[in-house]
């Protein structure tokens, strides 16, 4: 069951997530070797980038990717990679030891095929890998990374990374995880901020209602933790 930490504001926020990060690295690099971390758009990049360099990890250990990304240019204004790099990675200490990058010379469906294929070498003979950390954004309408309302991909059980070329929200083509690899995940951090987040975060926290893609996050063996700011979470009980 997923478990809920506020705070006062987006600042303080920030500090947390950062702390949370560095937490999981270091348990993650202890345990096997190295670091999965996922990042999301939106905001997320931005709040993680506030305060990353507050904290201290094994930098070379980590392996980056994206929860989902817009099949873009790695440099166009659109790209999660590009947001991820100029508000964190370009202020790490160190080079990160890995980045899974969306190869968009390939035709869409081929680039979401190569970027599991990339995924899957950082675990052989596994059929589902457990990624480290997941951090996860949530939009106004519930989507969280490209698995939109009433989308055909909420059923999608076979990919771990899908293309969609049809998204509600522009740029219509993507790629994206699945609900079987964020399951399988070791950890889950949703990081949501602003009262535009409430009214949803209300329905699925407290009534788990499931007609909100982020809703149906639910890890098999893992740990789920919702990071709010005051304002997100002002429809709590």
């Amino acid at each position: 069951m997923a478990s809920v930490r506020q705070f006062k504001d987006k600042a303080t926020l920030s500090v947390a997530i950062c702390d949370y990060i560095a937490e999981k690295s270091a348990q993650a690099i202890k345990d096997h070797g190295f670091f999965t971390i996922g990042f999301s758009g939106g905001s997320l990049p931005s709040i993680v980038g506030n305060s990353i360099q507050q904290v201290s990890c094994d930098y070379g250990q980590w392996q980056v990717l994206m929860c989902d990304e817009r099949y873009v240019s790695l440099d166009d204004k659109d790209s999660n990679y590009n947001a991820y790099k100029r508000h964190v990675g370009q202020k790490l200490s160190t080079m990160v030891g890995g980045e899974i990058i969306l190869d968009y010379n390939l035709p869409l469906d081929e680039a979401a095929v190569d970027y599991e294929n990339k995924l899957r070498l950082l675990y052989p003979g596994v059929s589902i890998p457990s990624l480290d950390l997941l951090l996860l954004g949530m939009g106004p309408d519930g989507h969280t990374c490209s698995l939109f309302p009433g989308h055909s991909l909420l059923t999608e059980t076979d990919k771990l990374v899908a293309p969609i070329c049809d998204s509600p929200k522009p740029p219509p083509q993507r790629i994206t995880l699945t609900y079987p690899i964020i399951n399988a995940a070791k950890n889950v951090a949703f990081v949501c901020t602003g009262e535009g987040k409430a009214e949803v975060l209300e329905k699925i926290i407290n009534h788990n209602d499931q007609s909100f893609p982020s809703a149906r996050i639910k890890l098999v063996d893992g740990e789920h933790i919702w990071f709010l700011d005051r304002d997100a979470a002002s429809n709590l009980q």
